[in-house]
């Protein structure tokens, strides 16, 4: 049995069983995989995916239980890398983080500039995605950290840092009456057409909840999944917008204005996400110092310990 072979097993799987799709993924040809993976069934003594005619269909039962160990043992090979790099350079390595848009939009390049400008030695690598695609990108290994909203169905593989709160705020278009409001209640805003988050996203689920614990409807007039689209609409006076306050650029959104939601609406809690496995490696540690400053190493490996 080779790690070559189990790591043609997760591309298989991961790729959606396109054999193609995963040669590509592993640098390797078709025939290539289909063989390694014929290879491996034979060892084990089961059949691992399951096939009809020339065709991958799925995995068996068997299978899973395979490529459960098979991404425990790829993740633990990662580790002793990782400690080999430890030793062979402190700041030395790759560093792959997963971001919901608002903070890899808005939040992270300021602070992976800072990272990188004293960490020039790191590679970074940025994927964007749901909470839930970074939590399965964490989970399977493919990123180091994710940052974003805490996901519902919490892996227990997972472990979840305390970030930081992002004030909200409601964005209207220049001129608009909001701005003449000295005091904005619940009731005033859902006279305005609403454009918010995905009701997917954590951050859209926020800002509809107080308006049903006011016993009011919002009249949801477009749904997105970034803030820049939010934004675009209510630039054009389509309607109001609440989001964290970071996302509005006076500079850039020169047709928007912002007015201070805090005390209507909650925060953004951002949470970071790491294996409980991990390999705390310096330069990681240092990445999330520089997302959380109150967190200390005692306090992380205390978290990343816990059951």
């Amino acid at each position: 049995m080779k790690l070559r072979q189990l790591r043609y097993l997760v591309s298989i799987v991961d790729s959606g069983f396109n054999i193609s799709r995963a040669a590509t993924m592993v640098h390797t040809s078709q025939p290539g995989i289909s063989k390694q993976i014929r290879a491996l069934e034979q060892e084990l003594g089961v059949e691992i995916l399951m096939r009809r005619s020339s065709r991958l269909t799925g995995i068996t039962r068997s299978g899973k239980a395979v490529l459960t160990v098979a991404r425990r043992m790829l993740r633990d090979a990662d580790s002793l890398r990782q400690v080999g790099e430890k030793h062979v350079g402190e700041n030395v390595g790759e560093l792959v983080i997963a971001a919901t848009h608002i903070y890899a939009r808005y939040l992270l390049p300021d602070v992976v500039t800072r990272f990188q400008r004293e960490n020039p030695g790191v590679h970074v690598v940025l994927r964007q995605g749901t909470p839930n695609q970074i939590a399965d990108l964490v989970e399977s290994a493919e990123a180091d950290i994710g940052i974003g909203a805490e996901p519902p169905g919490h892996s227990p593989h997972l472990a979840l840092l305390p970030g930081f709160k992002l004030a909200r705020s409601i964005l209207v278009c220049a001129g608009h009456p909001l701005l003449q409001a000295e005091c904005l209640t619940m009731q005033m805003i859902a006279k305005h057409p609403i454009i918010t988050f995905d009701l997917r996203f954590t951050g859209g689920a926020t800002v509809i909840r107080p308006f049903e614990i006011a016993g009011l409807k919002p009249d949801i007039v477009v749904h997105a999944t970034d803030a820049d689209v939010v934004k675009a609409y209510v630039a054009r006076g389509f309607g109001i917008a609440v989001l964290p306050a970071i996302t509005f650029e006076p500079e850039r959104d020169r047709d928007i204005r912002a007015i201070d939601a805090g005390r209507l609406f909650t925060p953004t809690l951002a949470r970071i996400e790491i294996r409980r496995d991990e390999h705390l490696r310096p330069f990681l540690f240092e990445f999330i110092r520089m997302l959380s400053p109150k967190l200390t190493r005692g306090r992380v490996d205390r978290i990343l310990r816990a059951s």
